[in-house]
């Protein structure tokens, strides 16, 4: 599926507002050295693709309209 790549700022501001919401709801703070680091960061990744994946299906939706 194609997708539209976030500038690098958007990602840095999506990574440290989903740095946040996790921190918010009881994971302990995200930096190099956490445990799952790995894995948060896996999920940080799958999670931005969904969002370029959708902006890019509605962008192209409204280049119908």
């Amino acid at each position: 599926m194609s997708r539209q790549e976030m500038k690098d700022e958007q990602f840095i501001k999506f990574q440290d507002e989903f740095y946040n919401l996790l921190e918010k709801y009881g994971v302990s703070e995200i930096t190099g050295e956490h445990p799952r680091f790995d894995s948060i960061c896996q999920t940080r990744n799958t999670v931005a693709e969904l969002i370029e994946e959708e902006v890019f299906i509605q962008n192209k939706e409204n280049e119908g309209d």
